[in-house]
Parts: C-alpha cells; structure tokens; sequence
C-alpha cells in the first residue's frame, strides 16, 4: 500500500534519479515524444500543497516548498492526461486529476479536489540537444474544484522525464505546477506529480532502425541516421552504396575497401597485404632498398644487386659476398672471389728463400733476414686463403742427421716469425728436408750455397 513515508522517499531520490539520468545521456538515445512519436498518455499519482504560495493565512511563495507535512498526497493512481506534438518542441494536451484535501497548511480539512487543465508543454532539449533526460516546461489554464468552490487557474510549470526500456517509450515523469486565479474565492495551490508516460502513434519504421520510412532512404534496410537510415555494415563511416568493400572496414581513399598494412596501397592490389611495402613491387618490401625485394632478397637487410638476387659483392670481383672468402679484395671466381697469387710472386718468393741467411750453424735470423720475410708476411696476408708450407734445406756438409736436424729447425723459425707477425698458425707449417733435395751440386762452392736455402711452397 502506498503511503505518505514512501512517496517522501521517492520524491527525495529525485535529484538522485536526475544525477544517474545526466549520466546515461551520453551513452543513450531515445525516442522522445516528437513528429516520429507524436502521442503521449500518462498518468499517476498527485500531492496538492495550498501552504507556500503567498496568499492570506499561509506561508511567503516557496516558503517551506518541501515541508511533506502540508502535501496532500494521494495513494493511488490520481491524474490521466494525453499529449500531442505540434512541432517544434511544443506539445498540446489535457489533464484530468483528483485528490483529497486532508489539510490546508497547517489548518486540517476534508475536501474533495478535482481539477481538469489545458497543457501546452515545450521540451527544452530542442535547445540543448539532448536526447535522454528530458526536462520540459508548461503553461496552461484550468478549473480546480475544492469540495465544492471551483474557479479557473493559470498554470505554470517544469518536469522531467525519464525514458526507460529497449525502444525508449516509457518514461517516469516528474512535475511541479504552480496554480494562480485571479478570482477572490479561488485557492492559489502547487501540484506536484509522479507517474509514467507511454508513447504511442508513431510513423512507420519498416527496418525498425529507428528512422521513420518517410525520412528513411534505405527503409527496408536497417542503417544509421548519419546516411539517412541506410546502412555502414562495417562501421568504417561509408555506407554500403558507395563502398566497394561493405563487409570489410576500409578507407575513403579507397572507397571503403582496407588497407592492412597502411602502405597506400589497397589489399586486394596488395601482393603483401600484412607487411608494408612499396607500389614498384605491388606493395612488398624492399627493406635495404636495393631494388630487389624482399621476398626474392637472399640478403634482404643488405644492400646488393640484382645479379646476386640483393646479395652485395662488395669488392666488385663477380662473387658475392656469401661466397666471396675474401670479400673485401678483388680476386677471380675460381679462387673464390681472393686474389690468385701469380708465377711471378711465386718466383719471388723463391728468390727471398735464397737470401735468407742465419748464423753459422744456427737456426737464427740474422737481421736482414728479418727485413725480407717481412716481404714475405705481406704476401701472405694480401693472399689470405691461401696456406704455405715453410721448406728447409741443407748442403752435405756435415753429418746427415745433423744437416736434417738444422733444416727443420732453420724452417721452424721463420715459421715462428710469421705467426709472430699474425700469420694464422692454421696456414703455415714447416717442414726439413737436410740435404735431400738439392738444387744445385754440392761438389762447388756456388752450388752448395744455392743449396743452403728455405722455400716456400704455396698451396690453395
């Protein structure tokens, strides 16, 4: 059963209600009462209140405004009215309620009220542009009868409602009326009201779209009020008519149709859609920029030529790089891409072992013998892939085992001083042959001296 404790609750959240309500305005749309929505029926319950308005034996205007104590509240449904929308925001109705006068201020009482109003209503979101809570103002006249005194009223009012539900129809309303006569016998009295609204009477939405079919291009096709009821299937803000792609999201660039990769160049013209690209190669990559891409680059973060499918031959000697031992020196093909070392170094280097000299006896580089194998470090070094083989020889002076002895000792030293140098180990060894190879006889001066030589024998 409603009761007065209850409706001083509800009519205390009310400010609660507007708080939550301004929230939802911007995550909600609804059908408000307009040309679409023309007929509003309501109805409620009502509170009469004769004490703050300014008349003789009550309180100044607004004075004790929500004193509940001097509210006449009824506890069943209490006023009926309907309204229609004429445009522009303005709303026409009538309003018929009743009530039981328990008091008026302060003064107890048992009359009967019954009061019948014109309603002209104006929607302020017109102004504002609001679409959730609807706050509105009225104005209007009327006949109040208290028990059994009737006169006509002029009356001026505010309100809001509140539209609730899926297709946003129904509405808790809230109003306060303020009731003046100029008549002397009149009661001067707000109204307060609280109830539902229903709309009703609306044009045709065939799609159901919520655009009205006379305002809808597409009307048997759900769509959007930003293209006249036709429909953006994609979201991507170009309706289907002019999008070449309605079922993928696109760009306007390319009337609606994607592009994946942000590359400039549609995907369906895309031969790399994912990745960007450039429109030379149909929109793949060519990451080193060396005019071969990516997907037929065997060094796709490495400059190269084309040639070498974008591997680079740095040295310009026709291998590239990957297969190019020495990729920073001009060399030959069949060397793989290192320099060949020709007959003439050959022989030069032939000539050095000649004049490498060491103590009588000794395994021991005199210094000018160093001088010359540097030569010889130079060589191997500008010939980096090839290895070498140090060879020491003797004449047949002295013993056999001796002479042996002293060739590989005299070819481990040079050996020595070129790994010394930074000759790889990995590319030198040495090796002694005493007096078993000689290049010239032993029975002379001159050729045992030819004999008491080092060479080296180059090998790939």
């Amino acid at each position: 059963m409603f009761s007065l404790s209850n409706f001083l609750s509800l009519f205390r959240n009310e400010i609660l209600v507007a708080t939550i309500t301004v929230f939802l305005a911007s995550h909600t749309s609804i059908q408000a009462q307009n040309e679409n929505n023309p007929w509003q029926f309501f109805f409620g319950i009502n509170a009469v209140d004769t004490f703050p308005t300014g008349a003789a034996g009550s309180g100044a205007l607004f004075e004790e405004f929500i004193n509940l104590e001097h509210w006449n509240i009824s506890p069943y449904p209490s006023y009926i009215g309907v309204k229609n929308y004429i445009g522009a925001g303005f709303s026409f109705g009538t309003r018929f309620s009743v009530n039981s006068i328990k008091k008026y201020g302060d003064t107890p009482a048992s009359d009967n009220y019954y009061n019948i109003d014109g309603i002209v209503s104006y929607n302020l979101n017109t102004l504002f542009k609001g679409e959730t809570l609807m706050p509105f103002l009225e104005l209007g006249g009327g006949y109040s009868i208290f028990d059994s005194q009737g006169a006509g009223y002029f009356n001026l009012g505010a309100g809001i409602e509140l539209w609730l539900g899926k297709n946003k129809k129904t509405a808790l309303t809230f109003e306060t009326l303020y009731k003046n006569t100029g008549e002397t016998y009149g009661v001067k009295h707000f109204q307060h009201l609280m109830g539902l609204a229903f709309l009703f009477g609306g044009i045709k939405d065939r799609d159901g779209d919520g655009i009205p079919d006379r305002e809808d291009s597409c009307p048997d096709v759900p769509g959007i009020a930003l293209f006249e009821g036709c429909p953006d299937s994609d979201g991507d803000g170009i309706q289907d008519s002019q999008d070449a792609c309605p079922q993928v999201p696109g760009t306007i660039k390319f009337n609606g149709c994607p592009d994946t990769d942000g590359d400039g160049i549609q995907d369906k013209e895309d031969k790399c859609p994912d990745t960007p690209g450039i429109e030379a190669f149909n929109g793949c990559p060519d990451t080193d920029d060396d005019g071969v891409q990516d997907n037929e680059d065997d060094c796709p973060d490495t400059p190269g030529i084309q040639a070498f499918n974008g591997c680079p031959d740095t040295d310009g000697d026709r291998v590239k790089d990957l297969d190019d031992q020495c990729p920073e020196e001009a060399g030959t093909i069949e060397n793989n891409g290192c320099p060949e070392i020709t007959q003439e170094i050959i022989e030069r280097l032939q000539e050095i072992g000649q004049i490498i000299h060491f103590m009588t006896n000794s395994s021991e580089l005199d210094e000018n013998s160093r001088n010359i194998l540097d030569e010889v470090y130079s060589t191997l070094q500008f010939y980096s892939n090839y290895s070498v083989v140090v060879e020491g020889h003797t004449d047949s002076s002295g013993r056999v085992s001796f002479n042996q002895t002293l060739s590989e000792r005299r070819a481990n030293a040079v050996m020595q001083y070129l790994i010394g140098k930074g000759i790889s180990p990995s590319r030198i060894s040495a090796k002694g042959y005493g007096e078993t190879r000689p290049a010239d006889t032993n029975e002379t001066a001159a050729g045992r001296r030819k004999n008491r030589r080092v060479e080296f024998n180059i090998q790939k």
